[in-house]
């Protein structure tokens, strides 16, 4: 469906009636995020998320009877340095719309510990899904299918996980938003039998270039969408996600000098600089396949220049995206997955790099519509 008769429509589902006897419902600002500190190869990370539960009580006791959620639980991966309070518009909307009425929104310290082979975002695996379970398990849900990487465990100080005593059951979509994009890959790629979809808006990971290049691209396009969202009526949520940014990359910084001194390990301090290496990969198939997985969504923004769909599509005009350039797509980057077995859509949306922020409505409907989870419960104040 074309995106742009399709908000309109999405829109009117939100104040139709649901059949519940109460409203759905999330907090007009971004509450506040859980904390946790996680033992992992051999240091001490800092962990953050933000569960949004929209449920009403009905609508909760309905899933405990029925021991399960009504849709999978939307685990939402932040770009860059960003923290879970961020792109709240954004995950608000995807918590009020979506099947199930949940999201998780898990951030952590960039692994830097003893084994090299876990560092950075191959460690971010593991500890990332630690958090979801984490989260989900204290609103009594737990993670299916789920099974440890190689062995490779978290400890996390002061709780423990018994998912045994949670009575609603639920699997995973995964939706990434820049450099999450690249996390929600590889999380779905690492959990098969967790994770049923994948989402990602404005994803890096689609293009070989190295990380200073990267940076520039991403410094120049941030100097543009300061002064469009200035005009625009959007300079709140443009600072508000600069300002995110900078406290996220800044304490990631920060952190990593006690941890360098503590565990007499100076290339610690250089993790901020493994997470933007992590962040310029090309992913394909042949590095994170998802043979197994129902149905991918990639959203590009139309006037996104650090993630460019002209420059990734090759074309020059985005009105429409022609069936051959979609199969072309499909084989480069998702040659394993097969079209019988899983929906592939590729779609390109007004907006820049920040069009989740800026455009949170329209991204929000039009992701879960392709994934699948567009429910249509009435949203409460």
């Amino acid at each position: 469906m074309d995106a742009k008769i399709f908000l309109p429509m999405a829109l009117a589902a939100l104040v139709s009636p649901s059949g519940h006897a109460d409203e759905r419902s999330v907090p007009h600002r971004a509450p506040g995020t859980e904390c946790l500190k996680i033992a992992f190869n051999g240091e001490s990370l800092h962990a953050y998320y933000l569960l949004l539960d929209a449920r009403g009580a009905s609508e909760q006791r309905e899933d405990r009877n029925a021991g399960r959620l009504k849709g999978p639980a939307v685990v939402f991966f932040q770009g860059h340095a960003q923290r879970p309070s961020d792109a709240y518009a954004f995950t608000s909307k995807l918590a009020l719309l979506s099947r199930s009425g949940i999201v998780v929104v898990p951030v952590c310290d960039t692994p830097y510990g003893s084994e090299e082979a876990w560092r950075g975002d191959n460690g971010k695996d593991v500890v990332l899904m630690d958090i979801v379970r984490q989260a989900l398990s204290l609103h009594g849900i737990r993670v299916k299918g789920y099974s440890p990487l190689a062995g490779k465990e978290v400890r996390t100080a002061g709780r423990e996980i018994d998912e045994r005593t949670c009575p609603v059951e639920a699997d995973l979509v995964a939706v990434g938003w820049s450099h999450g994009g690249i996390l929600a890959r590889r999380f779905a790629h690492a959990y098969p039998d967790s994770v049923s979809g994948l989402g990602q808006v404005c994803p890096a990971g689609y293009e070989e270039q190295g990380p200073l290049h990267l940076a520039g691209r991403f410094a120049l396009e941030s100097l543009r969408i300061s002064k469009i969202t200035a005009s625009a009526g959007h300079a709140g949520e443009t600072l508000r996600s600069a300002w995110g940014f900078t406290k996220g990359f800044v304490g990631d910084f920060a952190r990593s000098l006690p941890g360098a001194a503590a565990h007499a390990h100076p290339a610690k301090v250089f993790r901020v600089a493994r997470d933007i290496a992590d962040c310029s990969l090309s992913i394909d198939s042949t590095s994170f396949g998802l043979g197994r997985i129902g149905v991918i969504a990639v959203i590009f923004g139309e006037n996104d220049t650090c993630m460019n769909p002209k420059r990734i599509l090759k074309l020059s005009d985005l009105r429409t995206i022609p069936e051959d350039v979609r199969e072309g797509f499909r084989q480069r980057y998702f040659a394993d997955v097969t079209s019988a077995g899983t929906s592939l859509y590729l779609d390109v949306l007004p907006g820049t790099h920040l069009a989740p922020v800026t455009h949170s409505d329209l991204y929000a409907a039009t992701l879960l519509d392709r994934l699948g989870q567009l429910a249509g419960y009435r949203a409460g104040g």
